[in-house]
């Protein structure tokens, strides 16, 4: 079962990956990945809204200690990934981005052996070095593809995959710590935080310097992009709300690089497909040690 709400996770990722990297076109300015994604959490929370009052747990909503601190690190986090996710795409090659989401899974890894007693077995250590390799040989063919990268696109990328390690340490948090409290509570308040977050980091901004008058405004979204944000929203609930739900039954040296090494093989692809980056061998090579890897981590 875990598996199953996995692989609903990942193609929702996916498709919200695609949504975003037509988005990013439009981001100009800092403060416009904050604007996007604003709209994208408050889409994200009417969505939960619904789901929370449709499926009879509106009696959840009041939350212990325990429960209101994970869910504001989740939306700090999460609102942290999601801007710093927008403004990365930009400077670098979509598939590069995926290499860092890898490197950021050693985060929920490490924390939920530490916290959670979640074993990480020896060939499991030896899967993830695999795919440490096929980030590598991604990385020499992002280079190939798109210039190299700046140091502020390192920096961004390497911010990318810390907060997302960070957001998906937090639905271990929530599964072990939270009790009979269902997912679909937690990824509300999730995009509660995540979208004042996002609004505190906008105003933030708008009265750094950058000009009031440039940027997206309300007023001003095409609505191409409106488009593309609401399947970007309606898919990151989707893939929020199945991660949470898989995190019940897989250990985190299981499930997250499984996530990210299979969406780096989707996005290998995708990228191939619709953005035109030209899969060379040492793609073609990438991909295959991950699929290896996978399935060292995950079968043995």
């Amino acid at each position: 079962m875990g598996y199953l709400f996995l692989t609903l996770a990942l193609f929702a990722g996916v498709t919200k990956g695609y949504c975003g990297k037509k988005t990013s076109g439009f981001v100009e300015k800092t403060r416009d990945a904050f604007f996007i994604n604003i709209i994208r959490m408050i889409l994200c929370t009417v969505t939960g809204i619904i789901v929370v009052l449709c499926s009879g747990h509106a009696s959840f909503l009041i939350p212990d200690t325990n429960g209101l601190l994970i869910y504001i690190l989740s939306g700090v986090s999460t609102a942290f990934f999601v801007a710093f996710w927008l403004l990365a795409i930009r400077k670098s090659a979509y598939m590069l981005m995926d290499v860092f989401l890898l490197a950021g899974t050693l985060i929920p890894m490490l924390l939920s052996n530490a916290f959670f007693n979640e074993s990480i077995k020896p060939h499991q250590w030896v899967g993830f070095l695999l795919l440490l390799i096929a980030v590598i040989i991604m990385c020499s063919y992002s280079s190939s593809v798109k210039e190299k990268f700046s140091i502020s696109a390192f920096i961004l990328l390497a911010l990318t995959g810390i907060m997302c390690g960070i957001t998906s340490f937090s639905q271990k948090l929530f599964v072990n710590l939270c009790g009979e409290t269902p997912a679909s509570v937690f990824n509300l308040y999730t995009y509660i935080f995540s979208a004042v977050t996002l609004i505190i980091l906008y105003f933030i901004f708008s009265k750094a310097g950058e000009n009031k008058d440039s940027g997206i405004s309300f007023c001003s979204v095409p609505k191409r992009m409106f488009i593309y944000i609401l399947i970007m929203a309606v898919c990151l609930f989707g893939n929020s709300f199945f991660n949470t739900k898989a995190a019940y039954f897989l250990d985190s040296a299981k499930m997250y690089p499984f996530e990210q090494g299979a969406s780096l093989v989707l996005s290998s692809l995708m990228s191939a497909i619709f953005f035109k980056e030209k899969l060379t061998l040492k793609a073609i090579i990438g991909i295959i040690i991950t699929f290896i890897a996978l399935l060292i981590i995950n079968v043995l």
